[in-house]
Parts: C-alpha cells; structure tokens; sequence
C-alpha cells in the first residue's frame, strides 16, 4: 500500500473524507470486498493511534518533570486499540 493510500483510508476513518477520495486512491472499491476494505481502515486507524502514542512517548521522554503523565496518555491511547478489537 502506498503512503498516499494509507493517508486516504486514515482521512476516511477520522471522517475527514469521502469515499470518492478513497475510490480516486485505492482504485474502485468494486475490486475490493466489504471484509478487505474493513481491514485497511483498521491497519490505517491503528497506525494513526500509534503515531499518536508515539508522540505522547517522545514528550515523556523529553519531560521528566513530575507531573508529566505523558507515558500514561501513551499507555491509554494504545489500549483503545485492545478495548476496541474485544
């Protein structure tokens, strides 16, 4: 998958696009089954919330003040991820 197709499913799973951008990304979704395109809009929001987590570990990382419950943020966005799949 190229990145301009993760980035589509990733806008289309956040609600910030339509399926056209997608079809006009991925090709048409005829091509593609319900399960297959399910799929990818899960590896694409995945991937989304562990690029989020890491962010929240860099900030831990580089504040170690007390206080800083950056790691806890990482912690809890990847759990979303366990909680969602159950």
């Amino acid at each position: 998958m190229t990145n301009e197709e993760e980035m589509a499913l990733r806008e289309y799973a956040a609600g910030r696009a339509c399926a056209q951008s997608v079809i006009d990304a991925l090709g048409p979704m005829s091509l593609w089954s319900k399960s297959s395109f399910d799929a990818e809009i899960r590896k694409a929001v995945e991937a989304e919330r562990e690029a989020c987590a890491k962010v929240c570990d860099e900030l831990s990382a580089k504040h170690t003040w007390e206080g800083c419950y950056a790691n806890e943020c990482a912690e809890a966005i990847r759990a979303r991820g366990t909680h969602e799949n159950n």
